[in-house]
Parts: structure tokens; C-alpha cells; sequence
């Protein structure tokens, strides 16, 4: 993590990586946690994947490589990593031999729920990841921003409608939840690192159409801009 170590605490936190919807077949996305670069992808059976982005042979980031839909593919020789345990299958310059077992991608633990695919750099076990409600994801958005900082903006209130802002209420160090009149809307802050992360939200209580998508992403931007006009 850039400037400080994450705390063990934060390692062990479940964080949304992406938007399901986001994270298609036959395609690898890049996300940042904690200063930990993922790839992120899904096999054919549906299953979603959170790995270091890097081959264990020589470091080439494996986000850039091919999803076959059961096995990730390093673009740069071509060695082959199966889905869930990121066990190397195939060489293709050694096509007779075995892969060691200690050829294999570093993965992490990963989740899929509540319309979002969430990660975490360490422990295991325990409960999934849950959101408070079910709900509509809208776009995700970077800040360029701490996420404490992204915090304390939205606590300030956000506005649900043009009527104005209402007051926000903190879950955690990481989530929030703006609600009024039977409509909710919770934010979920995923850290890049320390200067920086991306707010995730989920709304709930009224129907999510364009409008509704464009409210709330006008009302981000203009966050967005107000911290980094005062950095």
C-alpha cells in the first residue's frame, strides 16, 4: 500500500472489487486493493477468481493474459493456471512434464454477493460479505482521495433526490448508508492504496432507471471534484 502497510485488520476485511455484472466470462479484469494489484475474472461454470496479478515465472501481469474459460493463460510463455487454486497446468516449452506444485498464482479469498465480487488479502473462513438490503449497484466511481477522506465528505450528507441532503450514518470505517422515506442507498469504499480508492453504492426503495443512474452519478462527480479541488 502506498505511504503505509495496511493493517491486519483491513487485510482480513472483505472489500467489493467490482460490480458482478462487470466481471464478464472470457475476459480478466485489473483491480487495486490495498495496494495489491488483482486479476479478477470469472471461468465458465461462474466461478470468479481473485489473484495476484502477477506469473509466478516471470512476473508478467497475468491481466493481460487469455481467459480459456477454465484456466488463465500468461500471455508471455503461455504457462496455463487453473481456476480456484491457480495450480500451473501446462508449459508450453515442457508439454511432457508435471508442474511443480509450488508453480502456482497467489489467490485470495473472493465472494460473490449482493450484486458485487468482493475480496480480502488474508484469513479465511468466517462469514461472506453482505450488504444490509437487497438493492440496484450503480456505477463505481475513483477518487483520487483517501477513503477516510471520502468518508468524512459523505458525511456531510448526500442528496437521495433533488430535494437535498440527507443526514449519513457510518456502518463502519468503509461503509455508509444515506436513507429517507423507505429509500436507502449504501456506500462501500474500496482502498486502492492510501492516497486513493473507489466508492461502490447500492440503492434500494425505488426503481434504479437512467435518471436515477445520472442523479447519483452527477452528485458523485461533484464529490469527486470538491476533494480535489481543496488537496
Amino acid at each position: 500500500m502506498s505511504g503505509e502497510s495496511p493493517s491486519p485488520a483491513d487485510r482480513a476485511r472483505w472489500f467489493p472489487l467490482a460490480r458482478s455484472e462487470e466481471v464478464i466470462p472470457r475476459h480478466v479484469t485489473e483491480a487495486l486493493l490495498l495496494g495489491q494489484d488483482l486479476a479478477v475474472w470469472r471461468d465458465d461454470a461462474g466461478a470468479v477468481n481473485a489473484w495476484e496479478n502477477r506469473c509466478p515465472h516471470r512476473g508478467v501481469r497475468l491481466s493481460i493474459g487469455y481467459n480459456t474459460g477454465a484456466e488463465l493463460r500468461c500471455q508471455y510463455h503461455g504457462w496455463r493456471f487453473a481456476s480456484g487454486s491457480g495450480q500451473c497446468r501446462f508449459i508450453p516449452a515442457h508439454p511432457t512434464q508435471k508442474p511443480a506444485a509450488t508453480m502456482s498464482v497467489l489467490t485470495f479469498g473472493v465472494a460473490e454477493t449482493g450484486g458485487y465480487v468482493w475480496a480480502r488479502l488474508a484469513g479465511s473462513g468466517g462469514s461472506t460479505p453482505a450488504l444490509s438490503h437487497a438493492g440496484t449497484t450503480l456505477r463505481s466511481m475513483f477518487f483520487p482521495a483517501p477513503a477516510a477522506a471520502v468518508m468524512q465528505a459523505l458525511q456531510a450528507g448526500y442528496p437521495l433526490d433533488a430535494a437535498g441532503p440527507v443526514p449519513v450514518d457510518v456502518l463502519d470505517p468503509y461503509s455508509l448508508v444515506a436513507s429517507s422515506a423507505g429509500v436507502r442507498l449504501t456506500f462501500l469504499l474500496q482502498p486502492v492504496d492510501a492516497g486513493r480508492c473507489v466508492v461502490h453504492a447500492a440503492l434500494a426503495g425505488i426503481p434504479a432507471g437512467l435518471e436515477t443512474y445520472r442523479f447519483h452519478n452527477a452528485q458523485l462527480t461533484a464529490l469527486r471534484r470538491g476533494l480535489v479541488s481543496r488537496a
